[in-house]
């Protein structure tokens, strides 16, 4: 084995054990969007309000093994980010030699961004091991132009696209490999290109026809996301706040060295293998210029780019073979310093009391005492209301259902969420909406200015005493608590 490769899987090994064993002992439960996935895997389709299915395939997978605990539920992100980067390592092998293939892989695999993610569970794994895999087949195919490699982007774009449609970047790199590259204009351009088309529509054919059937919601909350109702008015500081967010998601030392590797490769005549360096620079830019000018328009979220420093943990680590061994030293040191960080943020919040002694309870809130709430909410349940039962549990927002969901509330009374307006906002909206009811419903009440459209959905609406949950850390979870009689939804009132 080469050493190269063998210091790659000693890398991974021991990070991904050290990931696992904070995976088993973390006290964090699911945060709301996590318990959604896993309800949606309990619920298997084509599509979901928000997103394609293979996150909730995956949670499947995985809790059909391990069972239902939070561990199993995230248990996939390690692994498939301990997959990809060693994909990683084999692609930048092969555009360039084993050393660029260990440095791009240590990037990639220590980036603050895969830490946090390795510890959750997400759509942005699944999406970036079908994008790894792509780029692998795609510089196979320019070198052998075999039909075998072309099955395999044609079904790693499918897959793609079925775990998030940010995977469309990868096919705006494609078009424009078209029209700088000519050894992929010849392959797209025939019929290898095709039957790339051909197989990655029929792979994400069951959720376009998912969404057909339900109004096409996915995309167009996709779009919602963009944000740009009111017109093109530009956000500078919503730019500047995306590309500050971004030294969090790369590692602040590497995404500079990487912006200035970018920019010497673009102007660089002599690099080896310019071509193949050309197609890693499409791939990395692509994503950032269209997030990039996302976040100008409207906002954009740190990791919609995170597909970008795939390619770029590979240019970065062939810059570092190429250029000044100061330039190398300063990188390693970045990457030594956040990777401290991060296994010193895993040990404080896998501590509760050190969590809440070094005041970090605001970052974990969401995902802290839901069994405490569940029985709290269960007392109320046993209480009744004038001598009478509860029928449901509803609950206006859509995380805190979730959230209650998978903790097992549920199971004790079935819950519904209110809605706020003709169109369902979420999935729990569409699939679990409180129905016309003489009640008495539990409501439980989120946000404040609700309660003015909650009293005209009741006939007669009770305020209860606040759920106040104590989380540690003088942080509180406080629901507003009523009793609902005549229930009746308005339809047709302004949302969003």
């Amino acid at each position: 084995m080469n050493i190269y490769q063998a210091r790659t899987l000693w890398l991974i090994s021991i990070f991904f054990i050290l990931r696992l064993i904070f995976l088993y002992l973390s006290p964090l439960g699911l945060h709301g969007d996590e318990a959604q996935y896993w309800v949606w895997s309990k619920n298997l389709d084509w599509g979901y309000y928000s997103k394609p299915p293979f996150v909730a395939f995956i949670i499947f997978i995985t809790t059909s093994i391990f069972g239902d605990i939070e561990w199993a539920v995230r248990i996939s992100s390690p692994l498939l980010h301990s997959l990809i980067a060693f994909l990683i390592f084999r692609t930048a092998k092969f555009a360039f030699d084993e050393k660029t293939g260990f440095w791009a892989a240590a990037i990639y695999f220590l980036m603050p961004a895969v830490w946090v993610s390795s510890t959750i569970v997400s759509t942005d794994v699944a999406l970036l091991l079908f994008w790894v895999i792509a780029l692998n087949a795609w510089l196979h195919l320019r070198k052998e132009k075999s039909l075998f490699w072309a099955v395999i982007i044609s079904i790693a774009i499918g897959l793609g696209l079925l775990s998030k449609y940010a995977m469309i970047y990868f096919v705006f790199a494609l078009i424009l490999a078209t029209i700088f590259d000519k050894i992929s204009r010849q392959i797209f351009l025939s019929y290898k290109g095709l039957i790339i088309v051909l197989i990655s529509s029929c792979i994400i054919l069951p959720n376009i026809i998912w969404n057909y059937t339900n109004n096409f919601v996915t995309f167009s909350h996709t779009l919602d996301n963009a944000n740009m109702k009111n017109g093109l008015a530009l956000h500078p500081i919503e730019l500047l706040t995306f590309w500050i967010d971004q030294l969090g998601v790369f590692g602040p030392i590497s995404l500079i060295v990487l912006i200035l590797a970018i920019i010497i490769l673009i102007k660089s005549s002599d690099v080896l293998d310019k071509k193949t360096i050309n197609l890693l620079l499409i791939l990395t830019i692509t994503p950032l210029a269209l997030i990039s000018l996302q976040a100008l328009l409207s906002r954009a979220n740190a990791n919609w780019a995170v597909t970008a420093y795939v390619s770029g943990s590979i240019i970065l680590a062939k810059f570092l073979t190429l250029w000044s061994p100061k330039v190398k030293t300063w990188v390693l040191s970045g990457i030594v310093l956040q990777t401290g960080i991060c296994l010193s943020g895993l040990i404080i919040i896998s501590n509760v009391n050190m969590t809440n002694k070094m005041g970090l309870t605001n970052l974990v809130k969401r995902q802290i005492s839901w069994p405490e709430t569940v029985s709290a909410v269960e007392n109320i349940i046993d209480k009744g209301h004038n001598n009478s039962s509860y029928e449901f549990v509803a609950i206006d927002k859509r995380t805190v259902f979730y959230s209650l969901f998978y903790y097992g509330l549920n199971d004790k009374l079935p819950l519904r969420m209110w809605t706020f307006g003709k169109n369902p906002l979420s999935h729990a909206e569409m699939t679990y909406p409180l129905q016309s009811q003489d009640g008495p419903i539990l409501l439980l009440n989120y946000y404040n200015q609700d309660e003015l459209l909650l009293k005209s959905d009741f006939e007669n609406l009770v305020r209860l005493p606040d759920l106040n949950i104590d989380l540690g850390g003088r942080k509180r979870r406080i629901l507003r608590v009523w009793a609902g009689y005549g229930y009746t939804p308005r339809k047709g009132r302004p949302y969003g």
